[in-house]
């Protein structure tokens, strides 16, 4: 039998003090996923407490701004250094920074552009 799992679509700017009301509830960071949508991106933040998942989304903007959690949940840092890197999303105040010396790519923000924009570059 599959768990119910619950997602809450939540602005931006209530993200950080969620996740610090998830931490203070017994949540654990389970993972940060991050998927492209025409107009950026769309980033999931699951957490897990005795079995009982809940996923938090957002949706993000190319030119908008996400607050780490890692002040809150430690761990985040690599997931938040691949969404920057990988993405070309901002993340601000992140405690652990790789500086986009994460991964080692042939293009700058691999999943930030659609393949029609990066044939223009091109």
């Amino acid at each position: 039998m599959l768990e119910k799992q619950i997602t809450e679509e939540i602005e931006i700017d209530k993200l950080f003090s969620r996740c610090a009301e998830l931490k203070f509830c017994g949540y654990r960071l389970v993972q940060i996923g991050c998927t492209r949508t025409v107009s950026g991106v769309e980033i999931n933040y699951s957490f897990d407490n005795n079995f009982q998942f809940l996923n938090l989304r957002i949706s993000c903007e190319k030119d908008q701004t996400v607050p780490s959690i890692q002040s809150v949940y430690e761990c985040a840092f690599i997931y938040e250094n691949e969404i920057a890197e990988l993405f070309g999303i901002t993340i601000t105040d992140m405690k652990i920074n790789f500086n986009g010396l994460l991964y080692k790519a042939a293009v700058s923000t691999p999943f930030g552009e659609t393949a029609a924009e990066t044939k223009a570059v091109r």
